[in-house]
């Protein structure tokens, strides 16, 4: 973004949150964080959010019957409570219809978000969903759980490290000035968690299953933890696994953004390399970009090495893409709809703008766009 947009966001967040200083706000918000472009949908476009957000929710209910077994494996316990900061990330296709890339457990910028959108004095896309709103979800989430003290621990691991840290500080000053403490914790922040009626879990070991996570996950399942999100909505609808299950099941019809996907465990090896170039190569448990690959750039000496049973191949979703004029210059920018949910409710969207492989929000005019409705 330019560094007009960066100073005008900077001293928008100060003034809202004074304990937040310019100096601190202009350190860990990055360039591209933000982009000056917006990107259009039609009221119809929002209302096939919703409706696929409903399917793969009804999904997720026939998950807790089919998939019970499964979970288990995991060793770890069914809470009570749901997920804050969920989202469902889509494309457009050149149809004008949704494509699922993937849905999110721990979606960054659900904060950060609306006060974009406060920023550019714009609408919610969605409609009346607002700050109160965000605070009665993690109330709620508390109530569910724990029913303990309103108190939250914010945790990652190393958070003062993470890209987005601005947006723990974020949420820390929203959770004060609506009278609820909190605390930003890292993996050895264990007795703060403790302490915390609910734990806004922002950590990548989604089902707690690496060593490092054996306190948290023993704690966890003692009940003297409580996560939000938590290991169980992200089985029941994060783990890439849910995409072969979804699409295998004949009880409820498949969604429509649901894309086709060979399960790399006993798919047709010779059949797999012949239509690489429509697929996309991801490993079953992984989130963001890491270790994924485009068939149509895949060496044979990668494709073998992906072609094992973690490995999961999906249909080729294209980004959206939208011209914009930029320093003088009309370029393509790519993006997608990251569209965050609470249970089955929709509540904000924003997109993704990028130019590249991924939305690595290091393209100039790149980064988070609000979302205007025609």
């Amino acid at each position: 973004m330019s560094m007009n947009l960066k100073a005008s966001f900077v001293t928008f967040l100060n003034e809202k949150y004074p304990q937040l200083s310019v100096e601190v706000l202009n350190n860990l918000i990055y360039e591209q964080l933000i982009s000056p472009y917006q990107v259009t949908l039609s009221s119809k476009q929002v209302q096939s959010i919703q409706t696929e957000i409903n399917h793969y929710w009804q999904l997720r209910e026939w998950g807790t019957t089919h998939l019970a077994a499964e979970f288990e494996t995991y060793g770890v316990r069914k809470p009570d409570n749901y997920s804050a900061c969920m989202s469902y990330d889509f494309h457009i296709n050149a149809e004008g219809q949704l494509e699922l890339i993937e849905i999110n457990t721990n979606a960054s910028f659900l904060a950060l978000g609306l006060e974009l959108y406060s920023f550019l004095k714009l609408p919610n896309p969605v409609g009346a969903w607002n700050e109160n709103d965000l605070i009665s979800m993690f109330k709620n989430e508390i109530k569910l759980s724990s029913g303990k003290n309103e108190t939250i621990a914010i945790f990652d691991d190393q958070p003062e490290q993470q890209r987005l840290y601005i947006e723990f500080l974020i949420y820390q000053a929203l959770f004060n000035k609506h009278g609820v403490k909190s605390k930003i914790v890292s993996v050895d922040g264990t007795d703060a968690m403790q302490a915390a009626g609910l734990v806004y879990n922002r950590y990548t070991d989604f089902m707690l299953q690496e060593p490092r996570s054996a306190l948290i996950k023993d704690l966890y399942n003692q009940k003297k933890i409580e996560l939000s999100p938590n290991p169980y909505e992200y089985f029941m609808l994060a783990d890439k696994k849910r995409f072969l299950d979804w699409n295998q099941q004949i009880d409820l019809p498949k969604p429509q953004s649901l894309l086709p996907l060979h399960d790399l465990a006993n798919a047709d090896r010779e059949k797999i390399w012949s239509d690489r170039k429509n697929l996309f190569f991801k490993p079953r448990n992984s989130f963001g970009s890491k270790q994924a690959y485009r068939g149509a750039s895949i060496s044979a000496k990668t494709f073998n090495e992906v072609f094992q049973e973690n490995f999961i191949a999906q249909k080729l979703s294209m980004p959206s893409e939208v011209e914009v004029e930029h320093e003088g210059k009309k370029l393509m920018m790519k993006y997608d709809l990251r569209c965050y949910a609470y249970k089955n409710q929709l509540q904000l969207i924003v997109a993704r703008l990028y130019q590249g492989q991924t939305t690595n929000l290091r393209t100039a005019g790149g980064g988070f766009a609000a979302v205007k409705i025609n």
